[in-house]
């Protein structure tokens, strides 16, 4: 939002959320982009379709370093 720490620091709680309300209404597009009713049963039927085969999801492992996150590899899982 552009505050420095000592300032945020300076505002009560009201003062605060009413500026974060504020930032998010002038930054939060006004023409989100939203599921259709189509596009959100699509979704559904393909979540709860019990026929489909196995789906693999991977992810991203990290180990913690002396300056953070490394990467180690990646983890597949298999979904019924």
């Amino acid at each position: 939002m552009g505050f420095t720490p000592q300032q945020i620091d300076e505002m009560s709680l009201w003062q605060y959320f009413s500026a974060l309300n504020g930032y998010l209404a002038a930054h939060t597009p006004k023409d989100a982009k939203k599921l259709s009713a189509r596009e959100a049963d699509e979704l559904w039927e393909w979540v709860l379709d019990m026929d489909a085969p196995p789906r693999v999801l991977t992810t991203q492992v990290y180990f913690w370093g002396e300056n953070g996150p490394v990467p180690a590899g990646t983890v597949e899982f298999e979904s019924e």
